[in-house]
């Protein structure tokens, strides 16, 4: 038996309304040269039967049952059982688009510096609700992130990569570790961890996933999922960060932004001993005040660009890529100058 050029693996837990069409998208793909495995978390619906009746068809699949509990523990149960050097992540909800598997893999292969390479994600069904109307906003972001200096630079704003859109080289597991339980966002966390590394990744404009969204994702009911969780993982990667940048040691750290969601997010920065010497606000009612006694000041008063490094904790629509346009022409280049962390 050949073996697989990539290993598609896919956690499965209470999904029989979504696993057949699932399933049915990964039989479609052009490239022919894959495995399935699929590690059954514990369903207790009927997604062990339809697997069952799959495997009689599908030789390519197999069925792992997690001794552990929950995604993380199946992820890496799954990877440590895969036969090939490809791992190509995959949801039980979520549908590959025919050609997925083909252009990631061919991408890798040709393209021996990039060691994770995602693709543009389709959210669906059509938002309705006002949170799932946010999270279209988030995808439209996501397909926007594209070169390796895209994911570098807006690595700390979210989580950049839709995570059944990705396929990776197994060797960054046995380089940097796997995925790791905690109360943090189990992907965000792995991106960060392996982009601390200097690991480039990619994302295709091409849209290869229908990624869906319904009430009962893991995203929307884990408290893992919630923002401060997020903030929590980025402002640890962002000190590990500043300690790696020999060329921060004698700038001042400046935050661009002190409203409701600065004030919380610069709070995380400075538990992890981030030293903040002002915040930068337009409001002419904040400027001249302190935030947790660091003054907050006019853009004006900001210094250039050779004397402080800015992180940017505004994410409001619009406003991110405001100050991106008023720090370049100020000077100071992204990712050199100043991050975006909201």
């Amino acid at each position: 038996m050949h073996k697989p050029l990539v290993s598609i693996v896919m956690p499965c837990r209470n999904e029989e309304k979504f696993l057949p069409v699932c399933l049915d998208s990964i039989q479609r793909q052009t490239l022919r040269n894959w495995e399935l495995i699929i590690v059954n978390d514990h369903s207790h619906d009927q997604s062990a039967k339809i697997l069952e009746n799959f495997l009689k068809i599908e030789k390519r699949g197999r069925v792992l049952h997690n001794p552990g509990n929950g995604l993380v523990s199946a992820l890496n149960l799954g990877i440590n059982h895969s036969q090939s050097e490809m791992i190509a992540r995959m949801d039980a909800d979520d549908i590959m688009e025919p050609q997925r598997l083909e252009m990631q893999v061919e991408h890798l292969q040709k393209n021996t510096y990039i060691e994770l390479v995602s693709c543009q994600s389709q959210h669906f069904p059509k938002p309705i609700q006002k949170q799932r109307k946010g999270y279209q906003v988030y995808v439209d972001w996501t397909n926007q992130i594209l070169t390796p200096e895209d994911h570098c630079i807006n690595r700390f704003v979210d989580c950049p990569l839709a995570h059944s859109s990705v396929i990776f080289r197994k060797s960054l597991i046995q380089k940097f570790g796997g995925y790791q339980d905690g109360e943090f966002p189990e992907d965000f966390e792995l991106w960060l961890r392996w982009m601390s590394h200097g690991i480039k990744m990619e994302k295709l404009p091409h849209t290869l996933l229908k990624w869906r969204d319904h009430p009962e994702r893991t995203s929307r009911t884990d408290s893992r999922y919630q923002p401060v969780r997020f903030n929590e993982i980025k402002a640890k990667y962002v000190k590990l960060w500043i300690e790696k940048e020999a060329h921060l040691n004698k700038r001042k750290i400046v935050c661009w932004g002190a409203g409701k969601i600065a004030r919380k997010l610069s709070k995380l920065l400075i538990k992890n001993e981030i030293r903040i010497s002002a915040f930068i606000d337009l409001d002419p009612k904040k400027i001249g005040r302190s935030n947790t006694e660091i003054p907050i000041l006019s853009i004006d008063q900001l210094p250039p660009p050779d004397k402080c490094f800015v992180f940017i904790l505004v994410g409001s629509r619009g406003a991110r890529e405001q100050i991106f346009s008023y720090l370049s022409d100020k000077g100071f280049m992204a990712g050199k100058d100043f991050m975006p962390l909201s």
